[in-house]
């Protein structure tokens, strides 16, 4: 008598967990996404405080188009410290005041950023 034995497989799933975020012009003029109504997303581990010299132990990732940059969140102001790359992706998705953007947590460190419809 044979016996069949089942093997069985193990898919891990990941959870993508996201936000919508609308842009003002004061993001827009100041080069940032405030991130305030979804800083829940984040570990505590990248909050930095309000200068460089104050930057967070640990750093995330986030992807825009086919560019990723590094950069902690300024916990006080509710930003990504490094912005040159938002003035980048605003440039490149030709943003305005209202559009809304996309934000999606990837794995707890890595995050992707596109926007997704137009303010007109």
């Amino acid at each position: 008598m044979r016996i069949k034995s089942k093997q069985t497989s193990r898919v891990d799933r990941i959870m993508i967990v996201s936000r919508y975020i609308t842009i003002t012009q004061g993001n827009i003029d100041n080069q940032h996404i405030y991130l305030r109504d979804c800083l829940e997303l984040f570990p505590d581990d990248v909050f930095g405080g309000t200068d460089e010299s104050q930057i967070a132990p640990r750093t995330v990732c986030v992807e825009y188009g086919s560019s990723v940059v590094e950069t902690d969140i300024d916990r006080e102001k509710g930003i990504f410290r490094r912005r040159g790359w938002v003035r980048e992706f605003f440039a490149d998705t030709r943003a305005t005041a209202g559009d809304r953007i996309l934000l999606e947590q990837l794995t707890p460190y890595r995050y992707r950023v596109c926007k997704v419809n137009a303010s007109h």
